[in-house]
């Protein structure tokens, strides 16, 4: 399991340099998600936030501009490293560190909000993190998770020989593509959610790790996908959802 987190953690240290936040999508997005927050955590019984896989720092920022007092963790140094500096540009003290969302190293009945973007899909342990997340919440706690059915496809038989053969083809996106796919080719069956998750099989987990009150975000209020740049219609399942609930 060691190897699994040290390929995650490769391949997100060097992706780190170019990771984008939500205002690069549009500030439109950034204030939509803030919203979102905002809604969801307001009645928590108090200010300590913990934002898991937190990257650059997006969703701790958000919590921090809310008036929590915020802990942003990711396995990635160079992640957390990159969110210290944000966190100095915009004068915001949050303390980032680096850690394991499957094995958080905090007491129980720490933080009074949980929340977590875009890190189920890639977790060996799913189920680990969030008892733990739910471990470290409060009682009247809440978990806010994002998350989506990314269609994540790593390589069948020889596609690798072609993607090595032509690797130096490869600028900007494509690079990132093929980064991603060698970092995630030799790990992907080791990893529940690799193609992605839907709100049903996270709310199973969420019920599992006893969570309460579980529900689902109307995403329509985004008006387009924040991550495919597709407008949202009845008639698609979304990409992504937004999950809270309670401890």
């Amino acid at each position: 399991m060691e190897k699994v987190k040290t390929s995650i953690k490769k391949y997100w240290n060097w992706r780190s340099k170019s990771y984008g936040c939500d205002a690069d999508k549009s500030i439109k997005i950034e204030n939509r998600w803030e919203s979102v927050l905002r809604e969801l955590v307001s009645d928590a019984p108090g200010r300590q936030a913990l934002d898991i896989g937190t990257g650059r720092g997006q969703f701790a920022f958000y919590l921090a501009r809310l008036d929590f007092a915020v802990t942003g963790v990711d396995l990635s140094e160079k992640m957390i490293s990159h969110a210290r500096e944000n966190a100095i540009t915009h004068k915001r003290n949050i303390d980032f560190q680096t850690g394991d969302a499957e094995k958080l190293e905090f007491e129980d009945n720490t933080f009074d909000v949980v929340t977590s973007r875009n890190l189920l899909w890639t977790l060996p342990n799913p189920d680990k993190a969030l008892n733990e997340w739910r471990r470290v919440l409060r009682p009247g706690g809440t978990l806010v998770v994002s998350d989506g059915l990314w269609m994540n496809y790593t390589w069948k038989r020889i596609h690798h020989l072609a993607f090595k053969l032509f690797k130096e083809k490869f600028q900007n996106g494509g690079l990132t593509s093929l980064r991603f796919f060698s970092s995630y080719a030799g790990i992907q069956k080791l990893l529940p959610y690799y193609e992605g998750i839907c709100f049903d099989n996270a709310s199973m987990l969420l019920q599992t790790a006893r969570f309460k009150d579980i529900k689902s975000y109307d995403i329509s209020c985004f008006g387009m996908n924040p991550y495919m740049r597709k407008r949202l219609t009845k008639k698609i399942e979304p990409d992504f959802f937004i999950a809270y609930a309670k401890v």
